[in-house]
């Protein structure tokens, strides 16, 4: 059966499907020699797809790996600046098997997803499917319930205009709830109504709770069906 050279190769657990198009683009791809274009369809069982010379075979089986992100490492699979990386918690025969789904910046801790899924990283990436991010905050200052209200309705910051969010307090801290995933949000949403987040950590995407028992840099395989 054919289907388009980017979902084969993002299904093949070498990159996501963005990657893929990266590699496409770049005329790094071929299908029997010949450079692949966006949009071009193969038939796994008789076509060779190449990346930068190498075969790509399908993936034997879907991975699905829940992370409890610990602060100071980042979301790469290596770092210009040697610092630790997500992937260097996980075995080495699992590193070159899954990639990431979205980032969390160096300080924030909490749940992260690693798959070689390409079909559920393009659903959970893109906006328009608006699947839910919830995080916990702990602020520098005691929150109000004016500022409170701001998160919920919107807040102006470098990028524009954030949708408006569900926000709770209980215990002095701060879960608040958005669809977007913009560079640092929660960070910026919180200094434009004056709060100073003093940790930040995310603990669910969509219907994926981080599990209580998941210690700090451990990680979990789970089910498809637990994240969508």
């Amino acid at each position: 059966m054919q289907e388009r050279v980017q979902k084969f190769i993002s299904q093949s657990g070498l990159a996501s499907r963005r990657k893929a198009e990266e590699f496409i683009r770049s005329g790094q791809v071929t299908i029997n020699g010949r450079k692949a274009r966006l949009g071009d369809k193969v038939d796994p069982e008789k076509d060779v797809i190449k990346v930068y010379g190498k075969a790509v075979k399908p993936a034997e089986e879907k991975i699905y790996l829940a992370l409890n992100k610990p602060q100071g490492y980042v979301v790469s699979k290596s770092d210009p600046q040697r610092r630790k990386t997500v992937f260097d918690l996980l075995p080495k025969e699992l590193r070159g098997q899954v990639w990431n789904v979205g980032r969390l910046d160096a300080d924030t801790e909490g749940l992260l997803i690693l798959t070689n899924d390409g079909e559920l990283t393009q659903e959970l990436s893109h906006p328009k499917y608006e699947h839910e991010k919830e995080y916990e905050v702990t602020t520098q200052e005691i929150p109000g319930e004016s500022q409170m209200d701001q998160l919920r309705q919107g807040v102006e910051i470098a990028t524009g205009t954030t949708y408006p969010a569900q926000v709770k307090t209980r215990d002095g801290k701060v879960k608040i709830t958005i669809h977007e995933g913009k560079k640092r949000q929660i960070r910026r949403m919180f200094a434009a109504v004056g709060l100073t987040v003093a940790n930040l950590k995310r603990i669910r995407i969509n219907q994926l709770t981080l599990p209580k028992d998941l210690p700090i840099g451990g990680y979990r395989a789970v089910k498809r069906e637990e994240i969508l």
